[in-house]
């Protein structure tokens, strides 16, 4: 008998199809296509049993599993999956496609949105509450095409369209008016200006009129909490900003930044490239740009009842948006951000509000590690999502004071200065455990640990301990 190269995983899955009589389709087929297709796609092989062995199935049994395939494909989901029947002459292939955003979740029309599955490794799991959430979220569009009932050439400001459509590049635009060009960018769809048409080149005041809640929302607070019965006025300044989503944003971003560079100046240093010295702040630009974009760029513009918030305190600032993040918490740091609105996503790159990369919250964390501070909180929150910057250091008083003077004397590494503090608090580091403070997965960083932890013995700042496995550096 045959056997198929390969095993089961994440984008394979063996089905055995032998009945008592005749070759049948496992009553369970439709959970796997839709698993595939909610997911990266993969292949389902029917006609051969869970240890790879083809069963030998003859020409009519492969040609009956393949009407009734086509079948199941045609009439079970309620949207069709893009599905590709291939018949080996052993076996018979079903090579599904990974569905596009707008049509996820794939799942049976019988028997409704409760039972929706994904892939899990090489297995087919039904998906939890989030991970519906997040698939209904991403093909809503996040509200980027919800119409907005306006009069298009009244609401749109045109040298807005035109600058934009000369940033893009794009092609077949010559000698079109206004409306046409509105289509080429996805901005109308049946004749109407869509959320994301108006937020990107309508007029301010029509902004303003048909999406109320589509602003931001400033507020510096005196301490470390909303509410303080000690201080009759909780606000050292609150400020919105209104007007199409590239106003608000490079408004609001300065507004902040401007607070950040007077209230929590670190110092300066010496540019290597332009010879020239600069102000060095509590954390980089990027970082509190990255914050802000995620915030404009991933709220859900289907909810109309809130707006994006910026909450600056005297030990962090807090950016909030409607909408859950469409990535698990968890993940956030490893995966590739996932738009909720595309379009608009695509629209905040041209202009560079945010990064081309798709690595914005990566940044925001490396740049919070630059700077010895506490790592950034991602949280969802009723509904919203919150990224939290934190301005204070995970270091006490005494152990910052106590580790900025070695690494003046002995030119130190950030991460060197985390593993000192942490010896000094906890009496020893192994090689593992310098890794995991300083945020190190790779195979070439346990490299990197092991030439720096040597470095700091060599200077006489640790000293090694034990062998092999055991090996630890104490002080």
């Amino acid at each position: 008998m045959k056997r198929i190269k390969g095993v089961e995983g994440e984008r394979l899955e063996f089905k055995s199809c032998k009945g008592a009589q005749r070759a049948m389709l496992p009553r369970d087929l439709w959970k796997n296509i839709s698993a595939f297709a909610n997911t990266r796609g993969g292949s389902v092989f029917l006609g051969v049993d869970d240890s790879g062995i083809c069963e030998d199935l003859n020409e009519k049994d492969l040609d009956r599993l393949q009407r009734n395939a086509s079948s199941l494909i045609n009439e079970e989901f309620n949207k069709r999956p893009n599905v590709e029947i291939i018949n080996h002459g052993a076996y018979v292939e079903l090579k599904v496609a990974e569905s596009p955003f707008y049509d996820k979740p794939i799942f049976s029309k019988k028997r409704g949105e409760a039972l929706i599955f994904i892939r899990q490794g090489s297995t087919t799991v039904k998906a939890d509450d989030s991970q519906k959430r997040s698939m209904f979220a991403s093909a809503s569009g996040g509200g980027e095409n919800r119409l907005v009932d306006c009069n298009v050439h009244d609401s749109i400001d045109s040298d807005k369209v035109n600058t934009y459509c000369q940033l893009t590049g794009l092609r077949g635009i010559e000698g079109l008016n206004i409306a046409d060009k509105l289509r080429k960018l996805k901005a109308i769809r049946d004749g109407k200006l869509t959320n994301f048409g108006l937020i990107a080149f309508g007029r301010d005041d029509v902004v303003d009129d048909h999406l109320s809640n589509v602003y931001i929302d400033f507020k510096y607070f005196r301490g470390k909490s909303k509410v303080d019965d000690d201080l009759e006025d909780i606000y050292r300044d609150r400020k919105e900003f209104h007007g199409d989503i590239k106003q608000q944003f490079e408004a609001a971003f300065a507004y902040l930044m401007d607070y950040i560079k007077k209230d929590w100046p670190v110092g300066g240093r010496l540019n290597k490239q332009t010879g020239l010295r600069e102000d060095v702040y509590i954390m980089s630009e990027d970082a509190f740009r990255e914050a802000l974009a995620n915030a404009v760029a991933h709220r859900d513009y289907a909810i109309e009842t809130s707006c994006v918030n910026i909450d600056l305190y005297e030990d962090r600032v807090e950016m909030t948006n409607p909408g859950e993040s469409l990535v698990a918490i968890d993940d956030l740091e490893k995966t590739e951000s996932r738009a909720r609105n595309p379009i608009l996503m695509e629209f905040l790159k041209t202009y560079r509000v945010t990064d081309k990369s798709a690595r914005g919250i990566l940044t925001i964390k490396q740049a919070a590690r630059k700077q010895g501070l506490l790592d950034p909180t991602f949280e969802n929150i009723s509904g919203s999502f919150r990224a939290t910057l934190h301005f204070s250091s995970p270091y006490s008083t005494k152990d910052k004071a106590w580790v900025d003077q070695l690494a003046k004397e002995h030119s130190l590494r950030d991460t060197q200065k985390n593993a000192l503090v942490f010896v000094r608090n906890n009496g020893e580091i192994s090689n593992k455990k310098y890794c995991e403070i300083n945020h190190m997965e790779s195979r070439n960083d346990d490299r990197k640990a092991r030439r720096e932890l040597a470095d700091m013995a060599d200077k006489g700042l640790l000293h090694l301990k034990g062998r092999g496995p055991g090996t630890r550096y104490v002080l």
